[in-house]
């Protein structure tokens, strides 16, 4: 039985996916700026990757794959990521896992000690603190301030402890599309070395890079500041092929215990049932680490539903990476009563208490030109 503690967690998104059962009922006439699915297609140069990868035959290559994945990817990816990030990856601090999702379970659990803490600002993706709990740590969050919701690097470090083994990042950051400068990411690295020299024990910093390739201009890794820090990367969400589920754990070369943690996470995919991304999915990773996007029309429907949003009245946070926009809610209802009147209207929002916070819905981006439109239409009926 799922203990009471995790189904408190689980609540507001199965509230939220209540509502999105009947909403789709709507068909056609539902403008859904729910989740990231792109509603315009997935690039015609993912799906040939995909059909290369399948029609390539080899000797055993839809058979089982070592903990960790094939070393010629994981390869692959530490060649990429030293391009990126500027450090000396090696295949051993990659983790091949099954999306995100997997790789943040595994790090957590590398991370962790008995009656651990893990610091969560907030709003945050909506399962770090499930993820956390599970895996037998205390969640603390720590509330980031509107209107910009900047990293609060002073308010971490105020809510650590000698029980605290983690700081969980999202950067750039899901749901408010903020990215964090290297002044940010500088001192939220000397918090946490304080903290570390206050109360004795060590800090790990989990990254979860997920929307780097979505900032609107250069992006800096937080592994750039902070030695002792795991990367959590998804292919799914630049590729727009979530449904398919891999992705990574890196160890930065500069961590301490950089061996010694890689081979922890390694041996968690296998505790926890995890196990690997499905054979197909890796075979396509060098393939995809060689593709690049047009990603200009994001500029621009950022720029389009922000500035209409604004004329209409509304106060979104200014986003400057990831699919989404974090919007302020204008009425007095809960987040979930004014989600339900823009389903009535044909529109369908996430709620704040998804993320972990109350007053504001997330819009995604990815909804087709014409479900931003009609979106954007409603918004400035509501207001009139």
């Amino acid at each position: 039985m799922v203990p009471t503690e995790l189904q408190a967690l689980l609540e507001p998104l199965e509230r939220f996916e209540a509502i999105r059962r009947k909403a789709v009922r709507l068909g056609g006439r539902l403008a859904d700026l729910s989740y990231a699915n792109p509603y315009e297609g997935v690039h015609e140069s993912v799906r040939a990757v995909l059909r290369e990868t399948i029609d390539n035959e080899r000797l055993l290559d839809l058979q089982y794959s070592p903990f960790g994945g094939q070393t010629l990817v994981r390869r692959a990816v530490a060649d990429s990521l030293r391009a990126t990030h500027k450090l000396e990856f090696g295949w051993g601090d990659i983790v091949l896992t099954p999306g995100a999702m997997g790789a943040l379970q595994v790090a957590l659990r590398a991370a962790g000690r008995p009656g651990g803490e893990v610091i969560v600002p907030v709003p945050c993706w909506l399962d770090y603190p499930l993820y956390a709990l599970h895996a037998g740590l205390r969640p603390v969050t720590v509330h980031l301030q509107p209107p910009r919701f900047d990293l609060d690097p002073v308010a971490i470090e105020a809510a650590m402890s000698r029980n605290t083994c983690a700081v969980l990042l999202s950067h750039p950051a899901n749901p408010t599309g903020r990215t964090y400068g290297g002044a940010e990411l500088s001192e939220l690295a000397l918090s946490i070395r304080r903290a570390e020299s206050r109360f004795g024990s060590a800090v790990t910093l989990i990254a979860d890079e997920t929307h780097r390739d979505f900032a609107a201009g250069s992006y800096a890794s937080a592994a750039g500041f902070f030695e002792r820090t795991l990367v959590v990367y998804s292919f799914g969400k630049y590729h727009f092929m979530q449904g398919q589920r891999i992705g990574y754990a890196a160890a930065s070369p500069e961590h301490p215990e950089r061996r010694q943690v890689a081979t922890e996470m390694t041996r968690w995919t296998r505790i926890t049932g995890l196990c690997t991304p499905t054979a197909v999915m890796q075979r396509a990773v060098p393939s995809l680490l060689k593709l690049r996007h047009d990603t200009e029309w994001l500029g621009r429907s950022r720029e389009q539903v922000v500035s209409a949003l604004v004329a209409a009245g509304y106060r979104p946070v200014e986003p400057d990476a990831t699919l989404f926009i974090y919007v302020e809610n204008p009425t007095e209802l809960n987040d979930f009563d004014f989600v339900e009147q823009l389903v009535a209207r044909g529109v369908l929002a996430l709620p704040a208490p998804v993320f972990h916070h109350v007053g504001y819905f997330r819009l995604s981006l990815t909804g087709s030109q014409e479900m931003l439109d009609r979106a954007l239409e409603v918004f400035s009926d509501l207001q009139a």
